[in-house]
């Protein structure tokens, strides 16, 4: 019976280790993070996309003076890493602006992401005197990027071998841009926001619905969603951050609204543009920005209305929690 306290000590005291062996790696990755979007060539980057300049005051942004670099201990992912001078980064083809296919080889990925890593992997570089290289790994399961997650390294298995799993296959972080949920910090750890990521709404040239008077703003769209005496239809992509709102606003509010799915793989400007049905198309401010950049015959008049709903930013995964 005496025994029991101390095993259950040295059971606790391993998984914590475990714990902070996994964590390293993402503490020294927003340390770069934060030096990194402190950097000029930062906006340089986001303007190259379109997209404003985030205010670095804001508290929900990475930041060099909150998350300093961890110290280097034996037997970590961050250990192994530098032991190795490559970081290993997963992405998936799809999302723009962050990562999508160059034009010469699909299983390359250019974009926001791709240009800012290139910070991030200088200011690694300086801080602990090493030269990382970076290895892009296109995920390409049908499954959905949630299953993103059981590919990353862990302390434990910091090749990614384990159950089956082949190396060349695997990765240490996740290198794309990633909404923080809460399911997704239930699955790994995840680095703090290095760019705002609000929802917005685009007015189509649908006639609004009965009932429903001009709007000047998301609350007003919110609040015509919410009138179940109109009839206000929205359209999303299905199977991602869209789709997952609009769904979740239809629980919440009792179906009070037309919840419709956007053809996949359209251009949401496009979308808005020709809509026979919806009233507005939801799409990310920042796929708002860099699709207007690219694409800016289509839907020039439109209104756009900023923060229809918010994410807790943009991050990225590092390791997967010990369950």
């Amino acid at each position: 019976m005496r025994k029991t306290p101390f095993y259950a000590a040295a059971a606790l005291i391993a998984l914590t280790s475990m714990a902070h062996a996994q964590q390293d790696l993402s503490a020294a990755l927003a340390a770069a993070m934060g030096e990194a979007i402190e950097d000029a060539r930062y906006n340089d980057v986001v303007a190259k996309y379109g997209m404003p300049a985030p205010d670095l005051s804001d508290p929900t942004l990475v930041s060099s003076a909150k998350y300093p670099y961890p110290e280097v201990k034996p037997d970590t992912l961050l250990a192994h890493v530098l032991e190795t001078e490559m970081l290993s980064l997963g992405w998936i083809p799809v999302g723009a602006p962050w990562a999508v296919p160059s034009e010469d080889d699909p299983l390359t990925p250019v974009g926001l992401s791709v240009d800012y890593f290139d910070i991030i992997q200088e200011k690694l570089n300086a801080h602990y005197g090493k030269d990382i290289q970076l290895e892009w790994v296109s995920f390409t399961e049908s499954a959905g990027n949630n299953d993103m997650y059981r590919w990353l390294s862990t302390s434990d298995d910091v090749d990614c071998t384990a159950n089956g799993r082949q190396t060349d296959g695997c990765y240490d972080v996740i290198g794309g841009a990633y909404a923080i949920n809460t399911r997704r910090l239930g699955l790994t750890q995840i680095t703090p926001s290095y760019y705002p990521f609000n929802m917005t709404a685009i007015r189509t040239n649908v006639p609004l619905p009965e009932g429903m008077e001009e709007v000047s703003s998301a609350d007003d769209i919110r609040a015509a969603m919410a009138n179940p005496r109109i009839n206000v239809a929205i359209a999303g992509l299905p199977e991602t951050g869209e789709d997952s709102i609009l769904t979740a606003f239809n629980v919440a509010m009792g179906t009070t609204f037309t919840h419709i799915d956007r053809t996949p793989g359209s251009n949401v400007l496009e979308y808005a543009q020709d809509s026979k049905d919806a009233h507005f198309v939801l799409g990310s401010n920042v796929r708002m920005a860099s699709t207007r950049m690219k694409t800016p015959e289509f839907c020039p008049d439109c209104t756009v209305y900023e923060n229809f709903s918010a994410f807790k930013g943009i991050g990225f995964g590092t390791a997967l929690v010990d369950k």
